[in-house]
């Protein structure tokens, strides 16, 4: 039985693919040359170890950044479609959300506009009804009004809305935290299984193809006996057909991943700015309902 480490996987598999390209040593340093140099010095690496045909440099490298090596592994021996999956591993976009501190800014301009509405009714419509309290004694008056009446004070002791600001802040900030971490889970999952794909569409052995699938999306082992992500049911069975039916059912499953990990992210973004403007809404209509309600 052949040795499964992953260490050793990687090996084997970076020697078959420098057999297999190092005239594409050259291509991959131009497509290096290219992309920002934050990106660059993986694709800089494989470029080296393929011009020197070094086994150890690349297995460093591709332990490093696997994830550049995958088309390198997927692809037979003078592939012409190798230098589209080199470039469309190297374009591919990041999924995920708008970073923390962008969150941070939206959700404190977003409260801010919100009390903003809330200070304004204060200010101009509930003065307007002032000569109610002289009619009405606080113990009689409906629990609406009383709360209109109270908004200019609560409104002008500015930390006691700074304090609610910020605690609205946060609880939407963690519930965006929950969010991303399952986003990041299932985008995770999605990149597992499409390198998967890839790996067993190139007829890899399932078992080998699942510790390098493992590796690029920095997991442990998966066992299909004992199934936890990134590998899930519909792709452990997607396994067991021929290479090619495989591949086409786990890419099939890696684009449910993606619009999942997708939508959660970009559903959450933009419905609280509607929320919390709808609950601001709704509560200066109660409280004008209020107003109203004793002047009659």
């Amino acid at each position: 039985m052949s040795d499964q480490r992953p260490a050793t996987v990687i090996e084997r598999q970076v020697a078959t693919a420098l057999e297999r390209h190092r005239d594409s040593a050259g291509f991959v340093r131009l497509m290096a040359a290219e992309l920002p140099p934050r990106e660059r010095p993986p694709w800089v690496r494989m470029a080296d170890a393929l011009d020197r045909g070094d086994v150890a440099a690349g297995a460093a490298a591709a332990t490093r950044s696997i994830g550049c090596w995958i088309p390198l592994f997927a692809s037979h021996a003078r592939d012409p479609r190798l230098a589209v999956r080199l470039l469309q591993t190297a374009a591919r976009p990041a999924t995920g959300a708008a970073g923390p501190w962008l969150l941070l800014v939206y959700l404190a301009a977003v409260t801010t506009l919100a009390f903003g509405l809330l200070i304004g009714f204060s200010a101009s419509v509930v003065p307007a009804f002032s000569w109610m309290q002289s009619w009405w004694s606080p113990s009689r008056m409906p629990l609406l009004t009383r709360a209109a009446f109270a908004l200019p004070g609560f409104m002008a002791s500015i930390w006691q809305p700074l304090l609610a600001i910020v605690g609205i802040v946060g609880l939407f900030f963690s519930l965006w935290l929950f969010t991303q971490r399952s986003a990041r889970s299932d985008a995770s999952s999605n990149t597992f299984t499409r390198t998967l794909a890839r790996l067993i569409a190139a007829e890899i052995p399932v078992d080998e193809a699942l510790s390098l699938a493992s590796h690029a999306v920095a997991a442990r082992e998966v066992d299909p006996s004992a199934l936890r992500r990134p590998l899930g049911y519909a792709a452990a069975a997607a396994t067991e057909f021929a290479p090619r039916t495989a591949a086409v059912l786990l890419d099939a499953i890696a684009d449910c991943y993606d619009d999942r990990s997708r939508s959660r992210l970009s559903s959450w973004e933009w419905l609280v700015g509607p929320v919390l403007i709808a609950l601001v809404g709704l509560m200066v209509a109660l409280l004008t309902i209020g107003l109203f309600w004793s002047s009659i």
